[in-house]
């Protein structure tokens, strides 16, 4: 019969596995954070700043529109 260690049952911890999952809520931090990203998108990747425009020109007028709905 083999002696099974704690350890090898526990699922195996990698700290990188988890970077890049940014979760950025409803709040005003998020807002906050959605802002920075922007900025360094903007700064770093100066490729994609016709999508970043277009989106937030979407984004804008997806939420104008909500805004409106429910006033």
């Amino acid at each position: 019969m083999k002696t099974v260690h704690r350890d090898e049952l526990s699922p195996r911890h990698d700290p990188f596995e988890k970077m890049g999952s940014l979760v950025i809520t409803g709040s005003a931090i998020g807002g906050v954070l959605s802002i920075g990203l922007i900025v360094v998108v903007w700064g770093y990747l100066p490729e994609v700043r016709p999508f970043l425009v277009a989106a937030l020109a979407v984004g804008a007028t997806f939420g104008l529109v909500l805004w409106f709905r429910r006033r």
